[in-house]
Formats: structure tokens, sequence, C-alpha cells
């Protein structure tokens, strides 16, 4: 759904950067945005957003994948579905690949935190290109490069860590 809403984000983008208190609010920026630079400049980043959606879920769903195949095949994983056979459970496919609750959301965060840092290049990217005002619009690879020649590889993670926790805290079932 937020990759379906970056025209609203992008609203939020240009009050929170500097100056964008004068905008007077959501509305204010949104009339600002569509008469000063048109309609389309609510859907500035969009291309690094896409780009970035399937990498994304494969990491999360790879990574999750993994640490839940290892849990299961781990002595504790085995140990677990041996009690629930000598509970007497009818146990189903299903029932053997369940992993509790706990550890279903201690996956599911550790899964969203890599598949956010995979991912968070684009992240960096889109927010420029939504900081960029018209007179110096640049395309999103020209962004990345200049990106890298600022900052060098560092700069592509800058403000990884508020982002990991907001993905930790928010995210641990679903993906970003």
């Amino acid at each position: 759904m937020k990759k379906i809403l970056r025209g609203f984000l992008q609203i939020r983008t240009k009050l929170v950067a500097p100056g964008g208190e004068a905008l007077g609010g959501v509305i204010g920026a949104f009339q600002y945005m569509i008469r000063t630079e048109g309609f389309f400049s609510l859907y500035k980043g969009l291309v690094p957003s896409i780009i970035s959606m399937a990498p994304s879920g494969a990491v999360f769903y790879g990574v999750y994948d993994i640490l839940k195949s290892a849990y299961l095949h781990s002595p504790e994983g085995k140990k677990r579905i041996q009690n629930m056979h000598k509970e007497g459970q009818e146990l189903s496919a299903f029932d053997q690949l369940e992993l509790g609750p706990v550890r279903t959301l201690l996956n599911g965060a550790i899964a969203g935190a890599c598949a956010e840092a995979a991912t968070y290049p684009f992240e960096v990217v889109r927010r420029r290109l939504q900081l960029q005002v018209q007179a110096t619009k640049l395309s999103s690879f020209a962004t990345f490069v200049k990106i890298v020649e600022q900052g060098g590889i560092p700069a592509l993670y800058a403000g990884l860590v508020p982002s990991l926790l907001q993905v930790l805290n928010s995210q641990p079932l679903g993906m970003h």
C-alpha cells in the first residue's frame, strides 16, 4: 500500500523539507506542487520505488524461509514436533511447519530488516528525487551517481538505522 501512495509521501517530504512549514499544511503543499511543478511531481521517485519492490520481496521471503528452515531442522525445532506428536496431536504438514507467534514475529522482523537494508539505496535515491526542484531535475540513475560522487557508497545508507528501527517495530509479519 505504501508504494501506491507515493504521491502523498511526496507531499510529506515537501512539508518536512526546509521551508515546508510555509506551505500551509498538506493541502497547501499539494496545491503548491501542482501549481509550480505539475501533477506528476507527486510521483517523483516512483521509478526507484518500483524497481526496489522485487528485490525487497525476494530478500524478505528468502531470509524468512532460510530462518524458518534452519529452525525446523534444528534440534529445538525437531524436539518441538516430537513433543507435539507425544501430546497426541494429529499433525498436518502445515502444523509441522508452524513456528509459533514469537518465532514468526522474530523471523519476520529479521527478514524485514534485511530487505530494508538491501534495498535502502533505492529509498535514498527516491527521497533525493523528491527534493529536487524542476530546474535541476536529474534522472534516477543520474541522482544515484551524484549521491555516490558526493558521499561515496556510505551516502546510499544515510539514515538506515532509523529506517531499520521503524521496520523492526512495524513490519514483523509483512513486507514494507
